[in-house]
């Protein structure tokens, strides 16, 4: 099961952050909140299979300009587990639901 709340820790430059990721689905839709540093808070739609799910699109993002992405997310028990590819740089990040 996808949903639910995820609190994240996020690298950033200038150490690690907390954010938190809500997730729910509508169907095979997977609607995501995201509230993490350096991306702010965006709501992203993607299909959701099982307990994976994907998205791709593109945000303006404050300092970073456009950037397009294709993300893949797991969730195997409480654990989530993302993988982002950018026009910028690829990232990893691990949650806990809370």
């Amino acid at each position: 099961m996808l949903d639910g709340t995820y609190k994240i820790k996020v690298d950033v430059p200038f150490g690690r952050k907390n954010g938190t990721i809500s997730l729910r689905t509508e169907g095979d839709t997977v609607i995501a909140d995201i509230d993490a540093p350096l991306v702010g808070k965006q709501h992203l739609e993607g299909r959701a299979e099982g307990n994976t799910f994907t998205a791709e699109g593109s945000k303006k993002i404050k300092l970073m300009g456009a950037i397009d992405y294709t993300l893949k997310g797991e969730v195997d028990g409480d654990a989530l587990h993302i993988y982002i590819k950018t026009n910028k740089g690829d990232a990893q990040l691990e949650g806990i639901r809370v």
